[in-house]
């Protein structure tokens, strides 16, 4: 027999007398210290997001997934990570995932993050399962798609909005409060876009009573966890306790830890975009708006709903053919590109005729877009918000000049309000046509 056996609510005190009422005199009520630290971090939460490396507007999404076949990341449950970073505005949002240990050490860490690879060079986060970014994602979340395991409960304690990728209903108690939770929560819908489960979810489920008590379910001494589980440990050892009150430890801002491989080229994206004439409320530019939401190229399925008449920007030099050979939009950085000055954009139209435009990008400013008829456009950030880059200016230009709005012409000029989808923040970009 243990020399105590310790409980995180009143309620595991009942169940424990009823399937083994000997053990009851050996029980301790000392609540939860791991949710006691996350609500403690709360405060903290812009500074935890500043370490993981979110800009400002943007919301981060905490895939976890607990370990085992029926967990998210089990067959076939990887797909929930890949489906959250096709269908999720690269410029809009964050993904990290948060991966049990015991999948980590199952497998080995190596084997993981081969597996995720693909992923994390599309942008996913992927923490160190030694390290606690977990907790200070949590603090940091704005969604979290999860399964039976403990993260999702804590998730759902803290009161972030909750989809449920995947959720083994035999695995759990029956009428615990981990069994309540599967039943409360959605479950993540194949024939639905994702988006809308997640906006859906932090509509309702703030107000939800059901939840609300659930939430009261995960401790019955919030707080104090620290506190007792001293006076436990001390009254173990025959000491008496310190004078100084026990307190819970802060989580710790994260720090940089094993960084996925940085391609040497631009990641391929699909662009959607919305173009608005002008307007004085919805275009304080003048010149008219245009809504850009940007989404990882390799991350994508056929018949992609959320990709309808979406363009696609590569990088000539991506090794994948893939991609330049089909794109709209070919992006060249400035370390990489020849001068404005030099080049008309008609060399990489022969390499790649069915693109439609050659942004040459100009560092801090935006970009020089070179159509094959010798036309320049210069697209300039007069207001650069921080999502701003120049792929996305020459998505904007590539997507007004085919609305017609502005026909490539020399001497046209034109102000565009620019939006990240649904970001807050909007971007200004001066056209001149040469």
């Amino acid at each position: 027999m243990p020399a105590a056996i310790v409980l995180s609510h009143d309620e595991q005190l009942r169940r424990l007398a009823d399937g083994c009422p000997e053990a009851v005199p050996r029980a301790v009520v000392a609540g939860d210290p791991c949710l006691d630290q996350l609500r403690a971090g709360l405060p903290f939460r812009a500074a935890y997001r500043r370490a993981l490396g979110l800009l400002p507007g943007q919301r981060l999404v905490v895939v976890s997934s607990t370990w085992g076949r029926d967990s998210v990341l089990g067959t076939p449950g990887a797909d929930v990570l890949r489906r959250a970073l096709a269908e999720l505005p690269a410029d809009e949002f964050r993904v990290l995932a948060a991966v049990h240990p015991n999948a980590w050490y199952g497998h080995g860490a190596w084997q993981i993050r081969h597996w995720l690879a693909p992923l994390t060079e599309s942008g996913m986060l992927l923490p160190a399962p030694e390290s606690e970014t977990w907790k200070a994602a949590l603090c940091a979340a704005d969604f979290l798609i999860g399964d039976h395991g403990s993260l999702t409960m804590y998730g759902a304690a803290l009161g972030i909005p909750c989809v449920l990728g995947a959720f083994h209903d035999s695995a759990v108690a029956r009428d615990s409060p981990m069994d309540r939770l599967g039943r409360l929560l959605p479950r993540l819908s194949r024939a639905v876009p994702l988006l809308p489960q997640l906006l859906h979810a932090a509509r309702t489920q703030p107000d939800d009573p059901a939840l609300a008590v659930l939430r009261q379910s995960v401790s019955s001494a919030p707080g104090e966890s620290a506190r007792r589980l001293r006076r436990l440990f001390y009254t173990w050892l025959k000491l008496p306790e310190p004078a100084h009150p026990a307190a819970t430890r802060a989580i710790p801002v994260p720090s940089p830890g094993p960084a996925a491989p940085r391609l040497p080229h631009l990641p391929a994206a699909f662009v959607t975009a919305t173009v608005d004439e002008a307007d004085d409320d919805a275009a304080p530019g003048g010149g008219g708006t245009v809504r850009i939401r940007r989404f990882p190229a390799s991350a994508q399925r056929a018949q992609s709903r959320h990709l309808a008449d979406a363009h696609l920007a590569a990088d000539p030099d991506d090794p994948d053919p893939r991609w330049p050979r089909s794109a709209d939009v070919l992006l060249v950085p400035a370390e990489r590109g020849p001068l404005p000055d030099e080049v008309s954009g008609s060399s990489l139209a022969r390499r790649f005729p069915g693109c439609g435009l050659v942004a040459v990008e100009e560092a801090g400013h935006g970009c020089t877009a070179l159509f094959g008829d010798g036309a320049r456009l210069h697209a300039r950030w007069a207001a650069r918000p921080a999502w701003a880059s120049f792929a996305v200016a020459a998505s904007a230009a590539y997507a007004w000049v085919r609305s017609g709005a502005v026909p490539p012409r020399p001497g046209t000029r034109a102000r565009l309000t620019v939006r990240a989808g649904d970001h807050p923040e909007a971007g200004l970009v001066e056209f001149t046509v040469r």
